[in-house]
């Protein structure tokens, strides 16, 4: 347990240290007021959708799949984000807002911390199922954000518009148009070329350091203590690292007769902290991110514990 418990650790240790870095950069006046919106738009039109562009079109998605951990994982996720909208409507937050709460307790932060985390405690052979996870959710639950936010937008013109107006919102966002368009490439067989390669791969790799930064400068202008003791932080906390892994885990041993890794992996990956997912899109759509980036903050911080635990107990 305090080995698991050290690398674990020493994994999230950077993504504190990255957010602290925009705080006191912002503290020190070294980056002006409302530098994290504009880190925070180079983050959602140009680094994520070209992260998910080279994710999508460089991954072999035959040898990765797996029918019932996708299942699981996109489940899982869904209801957690239901969840997340519910704990929304109880702030009050219009449809428009409550989006991005679905998003804070739903939204693993897969493919920064999982990734690097699982390859020290589990191996290699964890690499697949957290790739598949971080590219499927993630998709999956930006379009129903951006889908929900956009229904909240166009709802009083009409169900039909709205969903109308949903759908329009869904492919012209450029993080989901570009992971369709990643994926359309892989459908063709084509190798992506090594120039285009290199070039998504170092672009697409500045989408989570910024928006960590980002987070830090946005936390920098506002009551630290106001966002990480917001009861309603606390909860969308307690849906994340609870509510996540318990629900999936009920599904994959319980419903589905699960064993083995990827049975651990489901549950691993839906027990991490929240992404920078949903403070991209509260960024994106001009929604309100002190919530948000508490939840980040907090669930972060408190995974370590959470985190060493499962990892320690789980059976593989």
């Amino acid at each position: 347990m305090r080995a698991t418990m050290l690398t674990t650790l020493a994994t999230i240790a950077p993504v504190f240290l990255m957010i602290a870095a925009g705080y006191a950069a912002r503290r020190l006046g070294i980056m002006p007021e409302g530098s994290g919106a504009l880190l925070t738009r180079f983050v959602t039109w140009i680094a994520l959708p070209v992260l998910m562009f080279h994710i999508a079109a460089t991954t072999d998605w035959r040898a990765v799949w797996d029918n019932e951990f996708v299942l699981v994982s996109l489940l899982g996720s869904v209801i957690l984000y239901i969840i997340g909208l519910g704990i929304g409507r109880l702030r009050g937050l219009p449809i428009a807002d409550i989006a991005v709460d679905g998003l804070n307790a739903s939204y693993s932060n897969a493919a920064y911390l999982g990734l690097p985390l699982f390859l020290l405690a589990i191996g290699p052979m964890s690499a697949p199922y957290v790739i598949v996870a971080a590219s499927l959710t993630l998709m999956s639950l930006f379009a129903l954000a951006v889908g929900t936010i956009e229904l909240g937008h166009h709802r009083s013109q009409g169900v039909l518009h709205a969903l109308a107006k949903a759908g329009a919102g869904v492919i012209k966002n450029p993080v989901l148009a570009l992971s369709l368009a990643g994926v359309a490439w892989w459908l063709t067989g084509v190798k992506l070329p090594d120039v285009a390669e290199r070039f998504t791969h170092l672009l697409g790799g500045a989408a989570s350091p910024a928006a960590l930064v980002a987070i830090g400068l946005f936390l920098a202008e506002r009551p630290l203590a106001e966002a990480v003791g917001n009861r309603f932080v606390l909860a969308l906390t307690g849906a994340k690292l609870v509510a996540h892994p318990l629900i999936t885990a009920l599904m994959a041993y319980g419903l589905l007769g699960m064993r083995g890794l990827p049975a651990f992996m489901a549950v691993a990956i839906a027990a991490l902290p929240t992404g920078t997912g949903p403070f991209m899109v509260a960024g994106f759509y001009a929604r309100d991110g002190k919530v948000t980036s508490g939840t980040i903050l907090m669930t972060t911080l408190i995974s370590v514990v959470t985190l060493s635990i499962l990892l320690a107990s789980l059976p593989r």
